[in-house]
């Protein structure tokens, strides 16, 4: 018999999206722990998933693609004015003396975060070549605390598994655990947000010149992407109908 997980969301998967054993997970973590906000870094199924199973919690989610986040917004449920799925392009950045691309979030943060820290980081974005999830705990770290739960797609990936060796060589680890969900990986884990090092080691990834140079592939790609869309517009054709927007 279907799970009421895969009753609700299994039509909603797609290649590039969570997977069901993922959204199980979480809905088992939920179920049993008091979840008043969620942050969450790439939006789509898993923003569906939260809007519908935690309509009285705060929720933010940041995408850096404008049109998914506008499909994100036509089709989360909205019972209160707690969800918001903000478009965020990507733009190069330094933390601890080291170069990265990632979300320009700082004001929505400031404005949109509650009060007392996020109970659980969901780190899905930006896309994994990119070498950009890294800096996404940096720029949450004040909006966090030690009970939250920070969990990260597609751990068993080696772009995310060094991700996670950096992330404890600043922070403090607790309760890191990898969970096989399919054909995929998450990882969970607590940090004490308070950095043990003033610059992480230097890398040959994590350049200027190489940031730059994914960026530019990065919008490139994106422009390639966008004329595509146009094209299947203009045919009358819709390239991903499971991502369509909903018609309210």
């Amino acid at each position: 018999m279907m799970s009421s997980v895969k009753d609700q969301f299994a039509s909603r998967i797609n290649p590039v999206s969570i997977n069901i054993e993922t959204l199980e997970f979480l809905d088992q973590y939920i179920n049993n722990n008091q979840i008043n906000s969620v942050l969450e870094f790439g939006s789509g199924v898993s923003t569906e998933f939260w809007s519908e199973k935690l309509p009285n919690s705060q929720i933010l989610s940041f995408d850096n693609s404008r049109r998914y986040a506008k499909i994100t917004n036509s089709r989360i449920s909205k019972i209160h004015d707690n969800i918001h799925v903000q478009y965020s392009p990507l733009k190069r950045m330094e933390f601890f003396g080291i170069q990265y691309i990632s979300y320009k979030i700082d004001k929505h943060l400031q404005t949109m975060a509650p009060a007392d820290p996020f109970d659980i980081v969901f780190i899905d974005g930006p896309p994994g070549f990119l070498h950009a999830r890294e800096a996404t705990l940096f720029q949450c770290m004040s909006y966090i605390d030690e009970n939250t739960i920070i969990i990260i797609d597609d751990a068993e990936r080696e772009i995310e598994r060094q991700t996670i060796h950096r992330w404890g060589l600043m922070f403090d680890m607790k309760d890191l655990q990898f969970h096989t969900m399919g054909a995929k990986e998450i990882a969970t884990f607590r940090i004490v947000p308070k950095p043990k090092l003033t610059n992480l080691p230097h890398n040959d990834i994590h350049t200027r010149w190489n940031m730059t140079k994914l960026l530019w592939t990065f919008r490139k790609r994106n422009t390639m992407h966008n004329l595509w869309l146009l094209k299947m517009k203009l045919l009358n054709r819709e390239p991903f109908p499971d991502q369509v927007m909903e018609q309210k």
